[in-house]
């Protein structure tokens, strides 16, 4: 892969992280394939927002369980590096459970995203103590 497709999958993921932070979801999704494969491969676990999906549609549900499951006071990507078409970012989140108002904070959340011919997120991953999350929404 090209220097210049690797510099625009990273920009891309920039771009992805900037709507995501001024809560444009429609503007995300432009970004992914039909067909995305969104979260596959976790284990099992308690979070509405973290399952797999597959498609836009079901993408666009992740945000809106995430909305109404978690609210973002840091959404900080510190590091963003490619290697052809796969991205990693890693990131620093907190904020809180709307349910029950619990704290949650990750200092070393990694995001994986892998983009198909057409420049499009083929899919993406989350990979991170899922237990930060699940333990404050819990209660």
């Amino acid at each position: 892969m090209s220097t210049t497709t690797t510099s625009t999958h990273t920009g891309t993921v920039a771009e992805l992280y900037a709507a995501f932070g001024r809560g444009d979801v429609p503007a995300v999704l432009e970004y992914l394939s039909d067909n995305i494969s969104w979260d596959h491969g976790l284990r099992a676990n308690d979070l509405p927002w973290m399952q797999p999906r597959t498609g836009k549609q079901q993408v666009e549900e992740f945000f809106g369980i995430l909305a109404q499951g978690m609210s973002l006071s840091v959404f900080d990507p510190q590091v963003i590096a490619a290697d052809g078409d796969n991205v990693v970012a890693v990131l620093r989140i907190a904020g809180s459970i709307i349910s029950n108002g619990n704290p949650v904070e990750e200092d070393l959340w990694v995001h994986v995203w892998t983009f198909d011919a057409d420049g499009k997120v083929a899919s993406f991953r989350h990979i991170g103590d899922l237990a930060r999350e699940e333990i404050p929404f819990r209660g």
